[in-house]
């Protein structure tokens, strides 16, 4: 796991490579549903705020590979990759 101090913006990957990790399965939902919240009240801060658009990007693709592991592990059938803010 990533050290927090080696994270460009841990306040989200943080709990998004906890999600990403190996990890108990039936912790998986709680993880996922925890990163997911981080990523978008981060996206919901940085909407008009155009000088972060690399921080958006990583957002975007961190929130799409949620949504796989939604779709392939939790069947969550209605998650669409790519349908991100």
């Amino acid at each position: 796991m990533e050290d927090e101090r080696d994270l460009m913006f841990p306040g989200w990957q943080l709990p998004y490579f906890v999600a990403l990790a190996p990890g108990s399965p039936e912790t998986l939902y709680e993880r996922v549903d925890e990163a997911e919240r981080a990523i978008l009240v981060r996206l919901a801060e940085l909407a008009r705020r155009q000088e972060r658009e690399m921080e958006q990007f990583a957002l975007r693709d961190a929130l799409d590979a949620l949504y796989t592991i939604k779709i392939e592990k939790l069947d969550f059938p209605h998650c669409a990759p790519g349908s991100t803010v």
